[in-house]
């Protein structure tokens, strides 16, 4: 299986799986910045203006 890698949405350092299991208090070990990780490199993750926000009203009135 293919080792799978995170990138801080700080810094965009990539650690494996097993650095991020052992990250003092979610802090980047490149920049201590405690903003997060995700499998995908900052220039590929850039979706979020583009996410819609759903609440319990929304899924109790709409179909989806």
């Amino acid at each position: 299986m293919d080792e799978i890698y995170f990138y801080c949405q700080e810094c965009n350092t990539k650690i494996t799986t097993d650095q991020l299991a052992l990250l003092d208090q979610g802090k980047c070990p490149k920049c201590r910045s405690n903003l997060g990780f995700s499998t995908l490199p900052m220039g590929e993750n850039d979706n979020f203006e583009e996410a819609v926000v759903l609440n319990d009203t929304d899924f109790l009135e709409k179909e989806f």
